[in-house]
């Protein structure tokens, strides 16, 4: 500190023939120096004591605990006023000293030494009592008791210091005036090391607090509250204590906080040593665990995601400064997927391939993800319960977010290549609307060349060939069911029709073991290994199940190829349809 005027007085045998030599024109009914100690004595021979006395330009103390002797290097009190004489005697005006502090010992006193402030008049600076009396001196702000006793640490509304253990943390503590060494108050940001046995807590922390220009340290009864500070905003608790990194919002008071698994009361702000909560923008971050969370629990909006302590990607909106769950959301002209609010991995950003659940009213916002980031066991997973009827009328998609969270993570349009498990899917996603209908996948016929299933270009597999395919309309109009057809199942399809039975498998019109499933009026398509719809062919093309295949009119015909269907087990009882 620079109190440059604190000193604590010595008295000396110098400074006592200092004082003798100043008055030596004394007479005998004033000033007498007896045995190295001075004295007043009236007109009447009498001792003065308890009084003072003027001497040139200087006070001095006669005082009556010593016989009368003038006082050295000590407080005096005289009446309700405290004073202090130094070495020489002299009343100190306009300046600091300091006196040892007899109760050092006690821990809730821990100061060497007492500090008083000594005005023009002599007359140490006191405290009413009732409240915080403040002194600016040399441009900073100092309390004192009623003693004139200097203030520091924690100081209380009525101007009594609360330094205990954990008396900080009182509401009707407001102020904060440093060290017992310092004193002054303190005012914008300060970092204090404080004893905390909250939430489970037992220990000393060091925390940042911020101070009014009065000395009131700002505190939020109400976790929503925030303060404004060069454009960045700050939450701090009921105790004053800056929140940082995960903080719970959505309570009145710090004491009745309970873990909340909605991420629409749960913030985040920055750093220990920063603390601003990031208001509009993108952070990553490891989802709120008993580590990182300033309420101290396991129960978070997000417990799913903080149990691998993998940092997710994350979005503060500016309009309400929350987390952008539950939606997608443009943002700077690209669109982002944001689990929603399931008391699991609420608020994360979506990436890879992901199988949404579309609010019905509002078609922006994802009620549930049914798979998030697939792979190719997913899909089929996934595509096996479409099959069933899962999701029928259930207002479900599939989008893709990209492969690489921390390179783009954005939805992605029209023709993409997704690979899964080192297999590349090509899939149709809508390119153009906003994000109620913007990024899902297509379903149905494209262009008479293709067809999409949830955004899937259906192909054959190799070994396959071709596959049969059933479509109810085309991508651009609502409510399309598509059908694929596994080879091995196709006797299963309704609609299957036997013709007569030839005797030449390259004349179409004498074929044995001819079979016909429709034309493309009807739904029907024949879909080969690059998934290009068929139209025709000109000779019939063995699949991997040694069933020959071509197309005719539209017509998808097929036929086994030794012209006797007996001697194929899958097919019996087609010809009977």
């Amino acid at each position: 500190m620079r109190k440059q005027t604190k000193v604590v007085a010595v008295a000396s045998a110098a400074a006592l023939l200092a004082i003798g030599a100043s008055m030596t024109s004394f007479a005998a009914t004033g000033w007498v120096e007896e045995d190295g100690q001075w004295y007043f004595y009236d007109k009447d021979g009498n001792r003065v004591e308890d009084e003072w006395k003027k001497s040139g330009d200087n006070w001095y103390w006669l005082d009556s605990e010593e016989g009368g002797a003038m006082a050295i290097d000590k407080l005096v009190e005289d009446d309700d006023d405290t004073y202090y004489v130094d070495g020489n005697g002299v009343m100190v005006t306009n300046t600091w000293v300091k006196v040892v502090n007899e109760d050092q010992d006690d821990d809730d006193d821990p100061a060497e030494y007492h500090y008083y402030y000594m005005q023009s008049n002599g007359k140490a600076y006191k405290g009413d009592g009732t409240s915080v009396s403040k002194k600016t001196i040399d441009g900073k702000r100092y309390a004192f008791d009623e003693d004139g006793v200097m203030l520091y640490g924690w100081v209380t509304e009525s101007g009594a210091m609360a330094n205990g253990e954990d008396e900080w943390s009182a509401s009707d503590v407001k102020y904060y005036f440093g060290g017992w060494e310092d004193g002054s108050m303190k005012t914008g940001w300060q970092k204090i090391t404080v004893h905390d046995n909250a939430d489970g807590k037992d220990d000393d922390y060091d925390y940042w607090f911020n101070f009014k220009s009065n000395g009131h340290r700002r505190a939020h009864a109400n976790a929503d509250d925030t303060w404004k500070s060069n454009s960045r905003y700050y939450h701090f608790d009921e105790r004053g204590v800056m929140v940082y990194q995960w903080f719970q919002t959505g309570y009145s008071t710090e004491s009745n906080a309970t873990p909340s698994e909605s991420a629409t009361n749960w913030a985040y702000f920055s750093s220990p040593e920063d603390g601003a909560r990031v208001t509009k923008g993108w952070f990553k971050v490891v989802a709120p665990t008993e580590d990182n969370s300033f309420l101290e629990s396991e129960a978070t909006f997000a417990h799913k995601d903080a149990d691998d302590e993998s940092e997710r990607w994350y979005y503060s909106d500016s309009k309400d400064d929350g987390l952008v769950v539950g939606e997608i959301k443009k943002i700077k002209g690209k669109y982002y997927g944001f689990w929603p609010d399931d008391g699991q991995k609420g608020g994360r950003m979506l990436i890879g391939l992901c199988a949404l659940q579309m609010n019905e009213s509002d078609g922006s916002k994802i009620d549930k993800v049914i798979m998030a980031d697939m792979d190719s066991d997913d899909l089929d997973d996934f595509m096996d319960n479409v099959d069933a009827g899962d999701y029928d009328d259930s207002n479900v998609y599939l989008y893709y977010f990209g492969d690489d969270a921390d390179g783009d993570g954005s939805m992605k349009t029209g023709s993409v290549s997704v690979n899964l498990d080192g297999d590349s899917y090509q899939f149709q996603f809508k390119k153009t609307g906003a994000a109620d209908s913007r990024g899902r996948g297509v379903t149905g016929v494209d262009d008479k060349k293709y067809i999409y299933k949830y955004g899937q270009k259906i192909k054959a597999d190799s070994d396959d060939k071709y596959v049969l395919v059933h479509a109810t309309g085309n991508i651009n109009e609502t409510g399309v069911k598509v059908f694929d057809y596994d080879n091995a199942d196709i006797k299963n399809i309704d609609g299957v029709k036997s013709f007569n039975i030839g005797s030449d498998k390259d004349d179409e019109d004498n074929l044995k073991g001819y079979y016909g499933f429709g034309t493309a009026d009807e739904g029907w398509y024949l879909v080969n290994t690059s998934g290009r719809i068929q139209t025709g062919t000109k000779s019939g093309t063995k699949d991997g199940y040694d069933m020959y295949w071509f197309m005719s009119h539209n017509n998808i015909k097929f036929y086994a190829d030794d012209k006797n269907v007996s001697d194929y087990p899958q097919l019996d009882g087609w010809k009977d349809r």
